[in-house]
């Protein structure tokens, strides 16, 4: 009888551990958001992140705190990510570069970004630019190629670091053109275009919002986009395709939200719902049109499946001679 009469009890019990753990998920959120960003402040990544933060935020009914952890092109940042708790408040904004390319190069890194986080939602797609410093005596693709073979391994461009998307655009040129041009890493676009203006680098690769403002003052001269389609921000600059050498030159940088695995699917769902509608909203809509940002939005899912199509794209590109480790 003793058996019987505590059956009930134990029920209860368990009951209420449920409910109270019911309870604390349809609190969530209950606390502020970490929006990590692995790169500088006033750089592309940050700029996106800083947009989408205060809508989303308004949104959720919570503070979202866009923090940035630099270094190793992003990884850092995502092993953060990847580490933290899954209860819905660490969350990264990411692109193919810490997500897809970076383990291509660095045995150090103990992540798998196609597997260990996931998929919120797609932010966006977008083409880099190419630029030269003001002191480079070249203004287009086909000047660049022609003194990168006249002076092999002399001129330098830079990226925001090994294994990232514009670092690989770089290699992509070299391979594609049979030249040259020797990589610089940098933790982000800030730094970046101080050494370029200052003529320490020669050429840079961006996303379009870091750089945009410097385009319009002429303090860097554009050379050309890496993808084959363009955006009203960037009408008069060349695809990098136009040149013969790079004739099949088309490479575009996609960003997105990410929380750790293991993450309810009702924040997932939450986030994903919340996200799309901030995306949707006309100063986000307007800051995507200037930063040349499109195909927004959708599923877990779709974004799921865009990551493993560029996984398996990326596995080819990324070859030892361009320093990616297999």
């Amino acid at each position: 009888m003793a058996q019987l009469a505590a059956f009930p009890l134990q029920a209860l019990a368990a009951l209420s551990l449920a409910g109270a753990s019911a309870l604390a998920h349809a609190a969530w959120p209950d606390r502020p958001i970490s929006l990590v960003v692995g790169f500088t402040a006033g750089g592309s990544a940050d700029t996106l992140a800083r947009t989408i933060a205060e809508p989303l935020a308004r949104r959720l009914g919570v503070p979202v705190i866009v923090d940035n952890v630099v270094g190793a092109g992003g990884t850092i940042a995502t092993q953060r990510v990847v580490r933290a708790k899954p209860d819905g408040n660490t969350i990264i904004l990411a692109s193919n570069s810490e997500i897809v390319l970076a383990r291509h190069f660095n045995n150090a890194i103990a992540y798998d970004g196609t597997k260990d986080l996931r998929p919120v939602t797609l932010v966006g797609v977008m083409p880099m630019v190419l630029v030269a410093g003001p002191k480079v005596p070249v203004t287009s693709v086909e000047a660049m190629l022609a003194r990168a073979k006249t002076q092999a391994g002399a001129d330098t461009f830079a990226s925001s670091g090994i294994g990232t998307a514009l670092h690989i655009a770089g290699e992509m040129l070299n391979q594609q053109a049979k030249v040259s041009i020797q990589h610089v890493p940098y933790k982000g676009g800030v730094p970046m275009l101080t050494d370029i203006i200052g003529g320490n680098v020669d050429y840079g690769y961006f996303m379009v919002p870091s750089v945009l403002a410097y385009l319009k003052e002429g303090k860097v001269k554009p050379l050309g986009t890496t993808s084959k389609t363009n955006c009203e921000v960037l009408q008069g600059i060349p695809a990098m395709s136009a040149s013969k050498a790079l004739a099949n030159y088309d490479f575009g940088v996609w960003t997105g939200v990410f929380a750790p695995k293991g993450v309810a699917d009702t924040v997932v769902t939450r986030l994903n719902t919340e996200i799309n509608a901030v995306m949707r909203e006309p100063q986000v809509l307007r800051m995507l049109d200037q930063a040349c940002i499109g195909q927004s939005g959708g599923t877990p899912a779709d974004f799921a499946k865009l990551i493993q199509t560029d996984a398996q794209k990326m596995r080819q590109i990324a070859t030892p001679d361009i320093g990616a480790v297999r």
